[in-house]
């Protein structure tokens, strides 16, 4: 009988002592005063699908420009100044969200013109990827405390674009990956050229220069010699007639 009785209270208070669910990426606020478990992900928004292949880079690129735009547009409705949080937060937020503006307006469009302009460049797709991950962390840093101290329409309004940029960034980088191991056999190759061209030039046998010691020596030149001309007049003996 004892032993049905504490079945039934470990049954009863099992629910009251599981752990609270959140989003992927929004870990809890626990630290913040004021701060309330976050809402689940809105269903209602649609996120643009990624590119299906990951080497597509025109596509990852323009699915980048599409969701930073709307990125753009929905950041600014954020109400800092009524969350529910002490001021040290709510500034550091509106930091975090006029970086984000600065971002998306001014560094990202120049880094993806860059990438449009040399796509081969693994130097330019590099600091596009790398922007692209420091916005993601901001983002998903602004969206986390949407959704601890501000409106529910606010999470709303960040969750999927953190989402979003989460799955982009996946997929620029499998495409980097991809860029890195070509741009390796292209040096590669290029090495195990150039070292077949050297060995082949070490192989070759040295240029001979044959000399015929039994070949007749040339006839000499013989000398051209010079007559003289008979300019003498008659003899001495001779006299003139008188």
């Amino acid at each position: 009988m004892k032993l049905g009785l504490l079945f039934a209270t470990i049954a009863i208070c099992a629910p009251s002592t599981a752990q609270t669910s959140y989003p992927p990426g929004n870990p809890p606020i626990s630290s913040q005063p004021g701060s309330k478990p976050l809402a689940a992900p809105p269903a209602s928004r649609a996120i643009a699908p990624p590119p299906s292949n990951p080497s597509d880079l025109g596509a990852i690129l323009q699915r980048i420009e599409q969701e930073t735009g709307g990125l753009n547009a929905d950041v600014g409705k954020l109400r800092v100044e009524k969350w529910k949080v002490d001021s040290s937060t709510k500034h550091q937020a509106s930091e975090n969200i006029g970086s984000i503006q600065r971002n998306v307006t001014a560094a990202l469009p120049a880094l993806i013109a860059a990438v449009h302009t040399a796509p081969q460049s693994l130097a330019a797709n590099f600091k596009l990827y790398r922007n692209l991950n420091a916005l993601y962390d901001v983002v998903a840093s602004v969206s986390e405390s949407a959704g601890a101290f501000g409106k529910r329409e606010e999470y709303d309004l960040m969750a999927p674009h953190a989402s979003a940029l989460d799955e982009y960034r996946r997929n620029y980088g499998e495409y980097l990956q991809q860029m890195t191991v070509s741009a390796d056999d292209r040096i590669a190759a290029a090495e195990r050229e150039k070292a077949a061209a050297l060995a082949a030039q070490q192989q070759a046998p040295p240029k001979k220069i044959v000399v015929d010691d039994d070949a007749p020596a040339p006839p000499p030149k013989k000398k051209k010699t010079t007559k003289k001309s008979a300019t003498t007049s008659s003899t001495t003996g001779a006299s003139a007639p008188k």
